[in-house]
């Protein structure tokens, strides 16, 4: 893929970019913003238009559910088991304040563990960066798992619209319908009074959940013929001349204008950038370690520590962990994914395949 557009390049540039935000929050600097959002929060949201965008084409092109959730877990899973396996038994000893036999035997250890691995985010390790400036979190990047995957299963649910409505007019009016909804209920509910299922706020997903399906609707129909660079540079201009302290109007503007810009810029190839991923697709791999690397980089360099300094050593550690997760375990995970079997022609003498 990386050789004829820049889906590869965004999603690595997505992952730095929520190191770099990351390291402020985390030590204690205010966050940069763009309309109203943390910077790693529109990457975040860079990842799920670019998420929609592609499980949309996966899904269409084989509307199989049994064989869509396998290829789904298959990218997610392995990854992340890798990641909490070394995070619990690696980081964890060697940060903890407790004796060594005391973590491995406190619940919270094996808790931290299991529940991340079945997608309930549990954010600590027993006294893993308890003096941290940001304390105790150990990885803040898994609340998106959760969202992610709910995506996943309300896709097939959605694109259903396209049994009924080929011209995907419906499913047009459906995701405008839901982007609508998730702004007028991040816009009126109290982040306090918001609902938690599996761990999960619904906030984070409603905040993240219209970019999936953005980028799903532009996969999906006419409308990736209207993306183009040149109009996306004209766009993100008249949004940044024209900002607005109002919330809603922001919100309004990024979801109409990043989802845009994102898929013009990855749809396009453009020389060197879209070569960024012929060594693999680190970007995974680069968002799962990002946080707990930050925190360890934190703990050992203290105060003095700056978020450029915490960005520019992680993105650089980061980047190896996550090329040696990919070409170790996610790229040999891949190769069990599971594909379309072609229906075959039936005669006296042969069979022959049919394309």
């Amino acid at each position: 893929m990386h050789r004829s557009n820049n889906f590869d390049a965004v999603r690595i540039i997505a992952a730095l970019v929520v190191i770099f935000g990351h390291a402020h929050p985390l030590s204690a600097h205010p966050d940069d913003a763009i309309l109203g959002n943390a910077v790693q929060s529109v990457a975040v949201k860079i990842f799920f238009v670019v998420s929609g965008f592609l499980v949309a084409r996966s899904w269409e092109s084989d509307p199989h559910p049994g064989r869509y959730l396998m290829r789904r877990g298959l990218r997610l899973l392995p990854g992340l088991a890798l990641v909490l396996l070394l995070t619990t038994v690696v980081l964890g000893p060697i940060f903890t304040t407790l004796p060594v036999p005391a973590y491995f035997g406190h619940g919270g250890t094996w808790r931290y563990f299991v529940y991340n691995m079945v997608l309930y985010p549990i954010y600590s390790l027993p006294g893993v960066f308890a003096d941290n400036i940001y304390p105790n979190a150990v990885n803040g990047s898994l609340w998106s798992l959760p969202a992610e995957v709910s995506m996943y299963l309300l896709l097939p649910v959605v694109f259903l619209t396209t049994v009924i409505d080929r011209s995907r007019r419906l499913l047009i009016l459906t995701t405008c319908t839901l982007a609508l909804l998730s702004l007028l209920y991040l816009s009126r509910s109290p982040a306090d009074q918001q609902i938690v299922f599996w761990g999960t706020g619904s906030r984070s997903v409603a905040d993240v959940g219209p970019y999936f399906f953005i980028g799903a609707m532009y996969s999906a129909t006419s409308m990736k013929r209207w993306l183009s660079a040149p109009v996306s540079i004209l766009l993100v201009g008249i949004l940044a001349l024209f900002q607005t302290p109002d919330y809603l109007l922001q919100q309004v503007g990024l979801m109409v204008v990043l989802p845009y810009a994102v898929l013009s810029f990855a749809s396009e190839p453009i020389p060197v950038i879209s070569r960024m991923g012929r060594f693999g697709d680190p970007s995974y791999g680069v968002y799962l370690y990002g946080f707990p690397v930050q925190q360890a980089l934190f703990h050992l360099g203290g105060p003095a520590m700056g978020p450029l300094d915490n960005a520019i050593i992680a993105t650089i550690i980061t980047l190896l962990l996550g090329y040696a997760s990919w070409h170790l375990l996610e790229k040999r995970a891949l190769a069990f994914k599971p594909s379309r079997k072609k229906p075959v022609l039936k005669s006296p003498c042969k069979e022959l395949p049919q394309s």
